[in-house]
């Protein structure tokens, strides 16, 4: 990966590890989630170089090559959100209608905080916060892991709305606790999204897991690329 380019831009009082590849107006930027740095996006970054966009990636305040904050305790998705926001302004990305946001686990939280969703956002569109976090606990709080959604359903799908909470979790946990840690609202997300997953991650029919990216590099660099060619003004 000798072709993508390393250096260290200031983000709210943070020097971030940034790393880019490719020139031009389009700009692609890749966001990972845990446990990983940015590096786990590099197949994903020559790709999109070379079909004409430009590629960056970083480390999130605290991980890789980025400078920790000095309370990481206190550290939530919103510092992440303004890293990316002083990113865009300290890399002179002024056009937004250019820009695409590709991530990953706590990266989709900060790319959906930002406006910008995938399909899953789309389906969480459908109703209040609320009902979105209680259905997303009670998914995952059984005994077996939950079964993929089929072509004509989304993952809300999966669970009734009359399904009770689990045990340790009671109305007033989602109202309070997760409402205010999450940082969700009520707004609707109207950006053109792809989700890729694979299948033992959970929803869609690829033979790979949480890291699909790495597993299956040019088969997802070749629907990434699909998608952005499509939605690229």
């Amino acid at each position: 990966m000798e072709k993508i380019e390393h250096s260290y831009e200031q983000a709210k009082g943070l020097k971030l590890h940034v790393d880019q590849i490719g020139t031009g107006p389009k700009v692609v930027v890749f966001m990972y989630g845990f446990p990983e740095i940015w590096y786990s996006w590099r197949h994903q970054m020559v790709a999109v170089a070379n079909a004409g966009y430009r590629a960056i990636s970083f480390d999130f305040r605290g991980y890789g090559l980025a400078e920790h904050p000095p309370e990481p305790e206190r550290a939530t998705f919103n510092d992440f959100v303004d890293d990316v926001t002083a990113l865009f302004d300290s890399l002179g990305i002024s056009n937004l209608k250019q820009a695409h946001l590709v991530s990953k686990d706590f990266g989709a939280f900060v790319a959906s905080m930002m406006g910008i969703p995938g399909r899953a956002e789309a389906d969480f569109g459908r109703f209040d916060s609320k009902t979105v976090v209680r259905k997303i606990y009670i998914m995952f709080s059984g005994s077996e892991s939950p079964v993929a959604a089929s072509d004509n359903q989304e993952i809300m799908d999966l669970v009734d709305s009359s399904t009770l909470l689990p045990p340790r979790l009671s109305e007033e946990d989602i109202a309070e606790t997760m409402m205010q840690s999450c940082g969700l609202d009520d707004g609707k997300i109207s950006a053109p999204g792809l989700l890729i997953m694979g299948e033992r991650d959970y929803l869609m029919k690829f033979p790979g897991t949480h890291f699909i990216q790495e597993q299956l590099p040019e088969e997802v660099n070749q629907l990434i690329i699909s998608f952005l060619d499509k939605h690229s003004e």
